[in-house]
C-alpha cells in the first residue's frame, strides 16, 4: 500500500513537472517579449490645454458610442506555475490576474472651469454667439532611463465645423481629430524575437496598440427660476484606435496615422447652457446670461495585442491550476 501511495505521488509530481515543462517551452523568457516601445510609465505626467478663438466658428458662417469589450491579455510563465504547490491555487490565480492587468493601462485627466463663450449674453440660456472653443489637446509624458522627459502620447481634437448650422439651429456640436502622435505605450505590448519562434505566429500584431478614448463634456448652471443643475453631462464622445503601429520603421506607420487626421469622432454634445445672472452697465444691474462654464475630461484605455499561445494558456490558467493542485494533493 505504501509503495502504491508513493507511486501515485511520484506520478502526480511527474505530471505537474511535465505540464510546467510544456508551458516553459511555449512561453519561456516571456518577459523578454515586451515591446521596447511599451511599458513607459516612469514619472508619468498628464496635461490638457484648450485653444480658444471666437472667430474660428464665426468665420465659417452661421453655420453612437461603441461598446468596448475587454479581452484577456498577458503572459503566464513556468515560474508562475511552479508556485502552485507552495503558495496555493487561489494565490496563483490572483498573481496571474495581476499579470493580465499589466497589458491594460488606464489613465485620465480633465480641465475645468473653462468658458465656452467669449462674452455674456442678454438673449437667452442657449445663445451660441461668441462660441470660442477651437480645439483641445491631451498629452502624456514620462521620464526616460536617462532622466529626460519624453512625449508618449499626444492627441488634439477640434470643433467640427463641417455643418456649422447644426450648432446654431440644434445647439449641438461634434468633434473631429486634428492631430495624433503615439510614440510609446503605457501598457505592455508584446513583440517578436527570433529566439522565440512562436512569437511569429501572428507577427502582424506585434508592436501594435489598441486605444479607446472617451471624452466627456460637463457643466453646472442655474436657471432664471433659481433651479441649479449640478454636474450635468452635455455629451460624450468616443474615438477608438485599433492596431496602431508603435515602431516608426513599420512601412505603414506614417500612412496609418495620416489616415486618422480629420476623422469624425463618434458622439455629440449640446453647447454649454449659460447661467442666469446680472451685470452692471455703469448705472444699474441688468439681467444677463453667463459665458457658460464647463469641464472636459478624457479617459484613455490602452491594451497590448494578444497572441494566440499566450491567450490560450492565460484563458485556461484557472482550469489548469485547479487540475495541477488536485494532482499534487493526491
Amino acid at each position: 500500500m505504501t509503495m502504491l501511495l508513493n507511486y501515485n505521488r511520484f506520478s502526480s509530481m511527474f505530471n505537474f513537472n511535465k505540464f510546467v515543462m510544456i508551458c516553459f517551452l511555449a512561453l519561456g523568457f516571456s518577459s523578454c517579449t515586451v515591446s521596447r516601445f511599451s511599458n513607459k510609465k516612469s514619472s508619468e505626467n498628464l496635461i490638457m490645454k484648450v485653444s480658444e478663438d471666437e472667430t474660428f466658428i464665426a468665420s465659417v458662417g452661421n453655420n453612437q458610442p461603441l461598446a468596448r469589450g475587454v479581452k484577456s491579455r498577458g503572459l503566464i510563465t513556468a515560474s508562475m506555475l511552479m508556485q502552485a504547490a507552495s503558495v496555493g491555487s487561489e494565490a496563483l490565480k490572483k498573481f496571474i490576474d495581476n499579470e493580465k492587468k499589466k497589458y491594460i493601462a488606464e489613465y485620465s485627466e480633465g480641465i475645468y472651469n473653462l468658458y465656452f463663450y467669449s462674452h455674456l449674453s442678454e438673449n437667452n440660456t442657449w445663445d451660441p454667439e461668441g462660441l470660442q472653443l477651437k480645439d483641445f489637446t491631451f498629452v502624456r509624458t514620462f521620464k526616460t532611463k536617462s532622466g529626460k522627459i519624453d512625449t508618449a502620447f499626444k492627441i488634439t481634437f477640434m470643433l467640427d465645423t463641417a455643418n456649422a448650422f447644426e450648432i446654431y439651429n440644434n445647439a449641438v456640436f461634434k468633434l473631429k481629430l486634428k492631430d495624433i502622435q503615439i510614440n510609446y505605450a503605457k501598457a505592455k505590448v508584446p513583440t517578436k524575437h527570433w529566439y522565440m519562434p512562436w512569437t511569429y505566429l501572428q507577427k502582424q500584431r506585434n508592436d501594435k496598440l489598441d486605444m479607446d478614448i472617451e471624452i466627456d463634456f460637463n457643466t453646472t448652471y442655474n436657471t432664471e427660476q433659481g433651479v441649479i443643475h449640478h454636474d450635468i453631462e452635455l455629451g460624450k464622445f468616443y474615438f477608438l484606435i485599433r492596431d496602431a503601429p508603435l515602431d516608426k520603421k513599420d512601412p505603414n506607420y506614417q500612412s496609418y496615422y495620416d489616415s486618422l487626421v480629420n476623422e469624425s469622432v463618434d458622439g455629440c454634445s449640446f453647447i454649454v447652457p449659460r447661467s442666469f445672472g446680472h451685470y452692471f452697465n455703469g448705472s444699474e444691474y441688468k439681467p444677463c446670461y453667463s459665458q457658460g462654464k464647463y469641464n472636459i475630461t478624457i479617459k484613455v484605455t490602452e491594451s497590448g495585442k494578444e497572441k494566440y499561445i499566450d491567450k490560450l494558456i492565460m484563458d485556461n490558467s484557472s482550469i489548469a491550476i485547479d487540475a495541477i493542485t488536485e494532482q499534487v494533493k493526491k
